[in-house]
């Protein structure tokens, strides 16, 4: 016990001191106004296993551990809270039910705060008017022991659809106006999310980076799945360590970027996560700048998810490249945008090493794969 303490404080003393003010919190995606991963993800672990060895168990509802923080053109950098059933917190708040709803939902060991959560925000408060909520699961996220974590899913989504049902019900929003945003873990909750409210259909869910873990192989009643709103589209950027590979049988339309292997403005050119995550955050980072210009990234079609896999997905689907070659191909379609851009299908989209990412000129640059961020750092780093 004592050995852990010890190495708990050397973590907490070696980390950034922390920017948020007693008084007021400021969230962007601006330096000093959000927090960076690498920071979070191990204070987080260190106390949440803390409070494991030190305090008893006791259940309490999912609900009562969830936070909504909204942000609106009137506040787009200070949160209002907001909780399922109070009419009054909802009245006196910014929210508008006859804005679009955006509900971006964090992955395993996430929180509300963090840099990729302001990316994404931002990007969709530069389009105008918009209700962005910020859905924080930290509570149960902070946990090293990812089974036990996603064994919570099913009942975190359930509040989320009381949640959301409670915005229809109350403000009047209709649910085909409203969009789940979900990285990794949270692409999961998303899906079970639609799959609580139906035979109500919600207008998108993106799964940026779905999670694979615990949710390989399993049926569509335990993950992410096609159905679980009008349109669904996941985006994979990690195939080789966090990412789930299953591509269509998760949604309608699977974009693969680089061919969801190495990504090329890794290792952690954001320097807001884990260099051997890089990759994994691809996805968030690219779904924001697609937010803010909707024909940013082009895709091309691909014959079948064997394509991906085997690298020969090439210009206008012929099915001739028996292995990559370059080409410059025109798009058949856009990966991620506001308003969604429905499609169906595997697609392939390239992107470049520096922000925006995209090349915004209608064409698919297709390049060789890159060795995943996974390889060239687990020499020194080994990541659970």
């Amino acid at each position: 016990m004592q050995l852990l303490y010890s190495v708990t404080l050397m973590l907490l003393l070696l980390l950034p001191a922390g920017n948020v003010s007693a008084g007021k919190r400021l969230f962007a995606y601006e330096r000093g106004k959000c927090e960076i991963a690498m920071a979070d993800v191990v204070e987080g672990l260190v106390n949440t296993s803390l409070k494991r060895l030190t305090r008893p168990s006791r259940r309490v509802s999912q609900a009562s551990l969830l936070e909504y923080d909204l942000y609106t053109p009137h506040n787009p950098q200070e949160r209002q809270l907001l909780h399922p059933g109070n009419v009054q917190l909802l009245r006196k708040s910014n929210f508008n039910g006859k804005w679009p709803v955006r509900v971006i939902i964090h992955g395993w060991t996430g929180k509300s705060t963090t840099c990729y959560n302001a990316a994404v925000k931002d990007a969709y408060l530069s389009r105008g008017d918009f209700n962005v909520i910020v859905m924080d699961w930290s509570q149960q996220a902070m946990d090293i022991n990812y089974s036990r974590v996603s064994k919570q899913f099913r009942s975190i989504a359930a509040s989320v659809a009381q949640f959301l049902s409670f915005l229809h019900d109350y403000a009047g929003v209709p649910y085909d106006n409203i969009y789940l945003v979900g990285h990794s873990a949270g692409s999961h909750i998303a899906g079970l999310t639609g799959k609580h409210l139906s035979p109500a259909r919600l207008g998108a869910i993106f799964a940026l980076d779905p999670a694979g873990l615990s949710q390989l192989g399993v049926g569509p009643s335990e993950r992410l799945a096609p159905t679980d709103a009008i349109y669904v589209e996941s985006i994979h950027t990690d195939l080789q360590l966090l990412g789930n590979p299953e591509g269509n049988r998760l949604s309608q339309a699977a974009v693969f970027p680089n061919w969801g292997l190495g990504q090329p403005h890794c290792p952690n050119a954001t320097a807001t996560e884990l260099d051997i995550s890089c990759d994994h955050f691809g996805a968030v980072f690219y779904f924001a700048e697609s937010v803010r210009r909707p024909k940013m990234f082009g895709a091309v079609r691909c014959r079948s998810l064997q394509s991906i896999r085997k690298l020969t997905c090439g210009c206008n689907n012929s099915g001739k490249h028996t292995k990559f070659s370059a080409a410059t191909c025109p798009a058949d379609s856009f990966m991620g945008g506001e308003p969604a851009m429905p499609k169906k299908g595997i697609f392939y989209v390239s992107t470049l090493r520096q922000p925006p990412y995209g090349t915004a000129d209608g064409l698919v640059h297709m390049q060789p794969p890159k060795m995943s961020t996974i390889f060239e750092t687990r020499r020194t780093l080994f990541f659970i």
